[in-house]
């Protein structure tokens, strides 16, 4: 199982070892990265700082997706080009936590891992307002405070809590990393 960019264009890369050591330390960088920032969500969510940990829980949620784009390159289900897109891309990045599997039964080789970029960005547009101060037609200020409610911002932070049980707990019982984790 690929996505449609990964058919067209692969790596080998198996066949050396210290590449695929070198990518499944990125992989557990990327994890460590999102674990950090859901602790730091936490502790800005507990101190009344909704906007901030909403960013912070986002952006923990963007790079749940990175590692897992980066496993999916190392076994072979990614391009190249979208595993580089997976360290610029912020729609990328998000949209491949919300992967979906398409299983073609009469050609199992043909099945498609497919991702909508389109679905994050109002995520994203709200990441954006969590941040920075806004302006109404009667120029008036739109503080962040304002944009996100403790209600949004608990949300965000516990799908990211989710995502990363659900890839660890995956990862433990495949022994396996990304989208086989969830394949076997």
């Amino acid at each position: 199982m690929k996505t449609k960019k990964g058919k067209k264009d692969v790596l080998d890369l198996k066949g050396d070892m210290r590449v695929v050591k070198r990518l499944l330390q990125l992989y557990d960088a990327c994890l460590k990265n999102a674990e950090a920032l859901l602790s730091e969500a936490d502790l800005l969510f507990k101190k009344g700082h909704h906007p901030r940990a909403f960013t912070l829980a986002h952006t923990g949620w963007e790079e749940t997706g990175k590692s897992q784009l980066v496993a999916d390159f190392l076994n072979q289900m990614v391009s190249p080009v979208e595993f580089e897109a997976a360290f610029k891309d912020h729609k990328l990045k998000s949209a491949y936590n919300w992967r979906r599997f398409v299983w073609n039964f009469a050609n199992i080789a043909d099945s498609t891992i497919e991702y909508d970029r389109n679905k994050t960005t109002a995520g994203l547009q709200k990441r954006h307002s969590s941040l920075y101060v806004g302006k109404n037609t009667d120029f008036s200020p739109i503080a962040p405070e304002s944009q996100v409610s403790k209600e949004e911002a608990h949300t965000v932070i516990e799908a990211l809590r989710n995502e990363i049980k659900k890839i660890n707990l995956y990862d433990a019982i495949t022994e396996r990393v990304g989208s086989k984790s969830f394949l076997k």
